[in-house]
């Protein structure tokens, strides 16, 4: 668990967007995004660029949470309803896998639990492991 907690902390883009991993473990996640100004569209709406970084990070870290380096090679966005303010809450968790593919489902939440978005996302795992990509 250390080696994939210094794997979520190495993830300097989310860090720099403000995403905070809740936790982590077993192909699941949890990851929260508190909106500020700055995340903000000229709508003056969320950003659906910054939804989907809060989804991302959290498909990351479920699919990373196996020891095996997980990278990306599908994903999708779906958004429900526009946001202003408040926090997100993105849920990840493995709907199916096998060594080579998986495919993690994220939902994205508001404090109140109103479903924001849905996150489909598939990985590549690598013969390469986490531990390995913190060596680089």
């Amino acid at each position: 668990m250390d080696e994939l907690r210094r794997f979520v902390d190495q993830d300097a883009f989310a860090r720099h967007v403000g995403i905070e991993m809740l936790s982590y473990g077993e192909g699941r996640a949890t990851a929260r995004l508190d909106v500020k100004a700055h995340h903000l569209n000229s709508a003056g709406c969320l950003h659906g660029g910054a939804v989907f970084a809060l989804a991302d990070a959290a498909f990351s870290a479920a699919a990373n949470s196996h020891g095996a380096l997980a990278l990306s090679i599908d994903a999708n966005i779906s958004y429900f309803e526009a946001v202003t303010g408040g926090s997100l809450i993105a849920e990840a968790r493995e709907a199916a896998g096998n060594a080579k593919l998986a495919t993690y489902l994220i939902e994205v939440r508001d404090a109140g639990g109103r479903l924001i978005a849905h996150f489909r996302g598939t990985v590549y795992r690598k013969r390469a492991t986490i531990g390995d990509a913190l060596k680089s």
